[in-house]
């Protein structure tokens, strides 16, 4: 171990933001710029009768307004290969799908005359069947996409074994339909976009997770010739998933910027964001489980369904979700349809864990069922089906290989590190005083660092500093600090030497992007290499200089010198000073090199979680009083970067399992798109979070897994355990299928046990 590399080294990025030095897309100021504001949908579902702009038109600071019509020569819309499903255009056209569709662009000088611009602007609706609910959604003649009957978007089937078989073959078969609810993923920074064009080059700054996919868009679906398109992502105050796909604000308002000569900016208000920024989660599992005598699960079948919203850009998610079902166990005969159902919600699509979380959710609520009815330990009947560290690597039922691990030890591990059995013995302490304490555990195996490249630039300048430039995007993990330590290992150099940029398509010719917990293991991947590539170099040039063989030069804490002549040396500054001012004959000019990093397919963190809770017997609230995890991420590169990760994940974990729900009524019609009606836990809700690392290296170059979305992953099922764990020392049993658990509905639960008032 180096350096920097393993310890708990703090931010690069940090003092730039923390002193206000941070520039966000609303910071961005552009010399004569307007500004842009969408009218969008006050309806669900509804035919567009007619627009009238005439009034809007002649108003003060008006420039431009822009309908479908206006646009639909200049620019391809979103198109679906993976659903039944019309275009979605970036105005609507003829018809919403969902309210916060956007209809109409204004673009004025400044950003009130284009909001009072939108009350002069007459829309005629005619409203149509609408929908909220999924199955009622199947059951309506009404489609809201016209090739899908029945509103399903896709169905499709994923299976393996023999699933009759092994239901024949059951003592006892168990079914539960669970509900993961859909939730806003909230980014403290609201969607925003800005645009600039000089006639040569269209430059666009966005809030967004992939700067990449938006240049590629913008340059071929344009109907503009643009020579040249630079998209930048700034500083970006979260995303958590929701910033991946491409928004039609971030297409409309650099058309804008080139229609008008002039630069264009639009920035989200938060309520814009509750209705327009696409949801997470909402997924519903109806399953059936297969268990033999002694606990073994046998088999598994159901549905999965996806709440996809007016149109279907979260068609991956029950997929994913399908395919890591099984989790950490071995179940060997599963079948399970996956179907994505159209409403007239926002859309779905990913938030942080995409898919992972639900299956999480719904595989540990079947393993604390079976538990339950055939009165089994939960961590023995865990262990009864992990799969062990023989069968490694395994190919779960979904054909998913997972690349690592010892499970079973890692369990008991956690439950001995956790404190799982003290915790509970001490809950039945409390009990007997009156409290309702309970606990619940999580055990979990997840997905990242899928490919197919992350790219990167590593230079070592003329002057000895190196700077690092990734084609991932990361928007506030700290990655930059994780590359800058990898760096600075490899060269023996001061990390304060090392400047890393990231973010600009300009500045390195193509990226992926940061989703998935893949950035400091794919994008790391592709640092290392850049970087040995880099030094392979230097010593190239470092041999000539010292008039040796490039085999017998040691390279050490930034000296190159000839194998048992440490005293004479040459720093990696004055190879640095000759690359670029007089290289060796046959040596190119310049000490950079260029890599792309295949990952060569995922891989697997896992590891096992605690909770602790208490319920207020008067009010129904739930407190969490304890958070304890202990998961395997491979090598830590800084394990403080892998705490703040955790630790943010479980805080938004605990959000979905106690508190946040994106509600609409029977016509999907918003009903809480505010902060003051969503509730977010603050700092007050989340208690302090103990977490332990487990490093297994993988065969990364690094040996990372990726942690960013382990806290979303394994904290809802331990924290839903929990609740139900300590209602059970009230006398009550029941299965909790459904989040979050609100108090009202343990409050009903409470009194129905007692008959009276707790």
């Amino acid at each position: 171990m180096g350096r920097y590399v393993g310890k708990r080294i703090k931010r690069i990025e940090d003092p730039r933001l923390v002193t206000g030095r941070g520039l966000f897309v609303d910071d961005i100021k552009l010399p004569g710029g307007l500004y842009a504001y969408f009218i969008r949908s006050s309806y669900p579902h509804a035919r567009i009768v007619s627009i009238d702009v005439d009034d809007a038109r002649k108003a003060s600071g008006v420039v431009a307004i822009y309908t479908y019509k206006d646009i639909e020569r200049l620019v391809e819309p979103f198109t679906f290969e993976d659903a039944k499903s019309e275009p979605m255009t970036l105005l609507a056209s003829g018809r919403v799908r969902y309210a916060g569709e956007p209809i109409v662009m204004i673009v004025a000088s400044d950003r009130y005359s284009a909001r009072d611009a939108a009350d002069l602007i007459s829309i005629e609706y005619e409203p149509l069947e609408s929908f909220s609910d999924p199955f009622k959604a199947m059951d309506s003649s009404t489609r809201i996409h016209e090739p899908a009957d029945r509103n399903i978007a896709f169905s499709d089937r994923i299976s393996c074994g023999d699933v009759d078989k092994a239901f024949s073959r059951a003592s006892y078969v168990f079914s539960e339909r669970l509900y993961n609810q859909g939730v806003a993923p909230a980014p403290m920074e609201p969607r925003g976009v800005a645009s600039i064009f000089d006639g040569h080059t269209l430059t666009v700054w966005s809030s967004t997770q992939t700067p990449y996919d938006l240049k590629e868009y913008l340059s071929t679906k344009l109907k503009i010739r643009i020579p040249r398109v630079r998209v930048i992502q700034p500083d970006v105050g979260g995303a958590f998933g929701a910033k991946i796909i491409k928004y039609p604000e971030e297409i409309l308002v650099p058309l804008a910027s080139i229609l008008l000569g002039s630069p264009v900016k639009w920035f989200s208000t938060r309520w814009e964001d509750f209705v327009s920024l696409n949801r997470g989660r909402d997924l519903y599992a109806d399953l059936e489980v297969a268990v033999g005598r002694d606990g073994t699960m046998l088999g598994l079948r159901g549905r999965i369904l996806a709440d996809l919203g007016g149109y279907p850009w979260g068609t991956e998610l029950p997929y994913i979700c399908a395919r890591m079902i099984t989790g950490p166990y071995r179940i060997e005969n599963v079948s399970i349809e996956v179907m994505g159902v159209y409403t007239n919600k926002v859309p779905l699509m990913a938030y942080r864990g995409a898919g992972r979380p639900e299956a999480t959710y719904f595989i540990e609520r079947i393993m604390d069922l079976v538990s339950d009815e055939l009165g089994i330990d939960p961590i023995e009947l865990r262990l009864r089906n992990t799969i062990k560290p023989s069968e490694m690597p395994y190919r779960n039922c979904g054909g998913l290989k997972y690349d690592s691990g010892d499970y079973p030890s890692t369990l008991i591990r956690g439950v001995d590190i956790l404190g799982y059995r003290e915790l509970v013995r001490w809950a039945d302490e409390e009990a007997r005083k009156g409290r309702l304490v309970g606990v619940g555990l999580s055990f979990y195996v997840e997905i990242t660092s899928g490919g197919p490249f992350e790219s990167a630039i590593v230079r070592i300048e003329s002057n000895g500093k190196v700077t690092v430039i990734s084609g991932s995007t990361p928007h506030g993990q700290g990655d930059a600090t994780g590359f800058a330590q990898l760096v600075a290992d490899i060269l023996g150099i001061d990390i304060g030497d090392i400047t890393v940029l990231w973010g600009d398509t300009d500045i390195i010719s193509r990226g992926f992007g940061t989703f998935g917990s893949r950035t400091l293991t794919v994008g790391g991947g592709a640092v290392i290499q850049a970087t040995r590539s880099v030094l392979e170099k230097a010593r190239k040039i470092a041999s000539q200089m010292l008039e040796a063989r490039e085999e017998d030069i040691v390279y050490e804490e930034g000296r190159f010198y000839v194998k048992g002549s440490p005293g004479k040396y040459v720093t990696i500054k004055d190879v640095a000073s000759k690359a670029y001012f007089s290289p060796p004959p046959g040596v190119e000019p310049g000490l950079e090199a260029v890599s792309y990093y295949n990952p060569g397919g995922a891989v697997y963190p896992f590891g096992v979680h605690v909770a602790v809770v208490e319920i207020d017997r008067e009010t129904g609230a739930v407190k969490l009083l304890k958070y304890r995890s202990l998961d395997d991420v491979g090598r830590a590169v800084n394990p403080m970067l892998v705490e703040g990760q955790l630790v943010g994940g479980v805080a938004q974990a605990i959000g979905q399992a106690l508190y946040e729900e994106m509600l609409y009524d029977e016509q999907g019609n918003p009903r809480n798109p505010t902060m003051a009606d969503y509730m977010i836990p603050t700092a007050l809700e989340i208690p302090n979070i103990e977490s332990h690392i487990q490093e297994t290296p993988t065969r990364h170059p690094h040996g990372t897994r990726g942690v960013g979305e382990i806290g979303t992953i394994a904290a809802p099922p331990a924290i839903v355990r929990a609740v139900e764990d300590a209602l059970r020392r009230a006398g009550v049993r029941v299965r909790i299928s459904r989040m979050p658990v609100k108090p009202e509905y343990i409050y009903s639960l409470l009194w129905g046990a007692t008959g009276s008032r707790p």
